[in-house]
């Protein structure tokens, strides 16, 4: 129970942190609000390792990590752009499509079959997506598939989602290298070094917008929290429980940012968007379930 719980917080707060990045991207942009979001986060997280008698860093470790940062750098970039330019219940339920994605990818690289379950579980997201942009078949039947391809904020969303489906091998990789915690920890660490490089950059050729007074200072905190604490959630429930079992709890953190979108930002059509949220998670359970 304490695994689950410690999941469900983890799914809570990412999606808590998604929203005051919103409230901050309004008057910043992508890489300002990344970059700050990372470093504030970095006091809540770092103080984990002290104490440590031994700290596994390899050179494997490193190349590693020079090899799946500069995907995470992208990746992180286009998801906060999707939240800035589309509501919450739009662009973020399209991550359930990553275990569509890596069935795809492990069937391609890998050579591994796909079962009729797993091929159940893909058409389940497929029919949650279309019912997302349901609203629209009045104008159209095959309106709201059109929508998932000419919607910038699902168009970055479905990237980010098989950029993750990718370097979710690496990760898996860093922490048999290392450790969940260390890892973890070290991750964030190597991923602020080009936000703050890309950042810096963009502010001093004044290309970036930058306000990070007064409310949206508290925002910054708050999203830094945010950050900081689903990353403690999710490595105490990791040491309790296997990962499948964590992650599948944590894609509720979904259903938390539709909500989220209807509720604070007054997004419209959330009956249907959540519905089509629900359908999406029950094809990804389906999919785990098939693997």
């Amino acid at each position: 129970m304490k695994w689950f719980l410690l999941s469900l917080a983890c799914a809570y707060l990412t999606s808590t942190g998604e929203t005051f990045s919103k409230f901050l991207m309004r008057q910043n942009d992508e890489w300002t609000t990344g970059c700050a979001t990372i470093l504030v986060s970095l006091p809540f997280i770092t103080p984990l390792l002290i104490g440590r008698d031994t700290f596994p860093l390899s050179m494997d470790l490193l190349l590693l990590m020079c090899v799946q940062v500069p995907f995470e750098v992208l990746a992180y970039y286009l998801y906060l752009k999707a939240i800035r330019i589309s509501p919450l219940s739009m662009s973020v339920p399209y991550l359930s499509f990553t275990p569509v994605f890596t069935i795809l990818t492990a069937g391609i690289v890998l050579g591994e079959s796909i079962s009729s379950q797993g091929l159940l579980g893909i058409l389940m997201v497929t029919v949650g997506a279309y019912v997302l942009n349901l609203e629209r078949v009045a104008s159209h039947p095959l309106a709201p598939l059109k929508a998932i391809v000419k919607s910038p904020g699902s168009r970055h969303m479905l990237l980010v989602a098989l950029i993750w489906s990718l370097t979710s091998t690496l990760g898996k990789k860093g922490v048999q290298l290392s450790d969940p915690l260390f890892f973890g920890v070290f991750y964030m660490l190597a991923l602020s070094v080009p936000l703050t490089v890309i950042a810096g950059w963009r502010v001093k050729r004044r290309v970036a917008s930058v306000n990070l007074k007064g409310r949206n200072s508290l925002w910054l905190v708050l999203a830094g929290l945010a950050t900081a604490l689903a990353m403690i959630a999710h490595f105490h429930a990791i040491e309790l429980v296997p990962v499948a079992y964590m992650i599948s709890v944590k894609r509720t953190s979904l259903i938390f940012s539709v909500l989220y979108g209807g509720v604070i930002f007054g997004e419209r059509h959330i009956r249907l968007r959540l519905l089509g949220t629900c359908i999406m998670l029950s094809g990804v359970a389906v999919i785990y379930l098939a693997a």
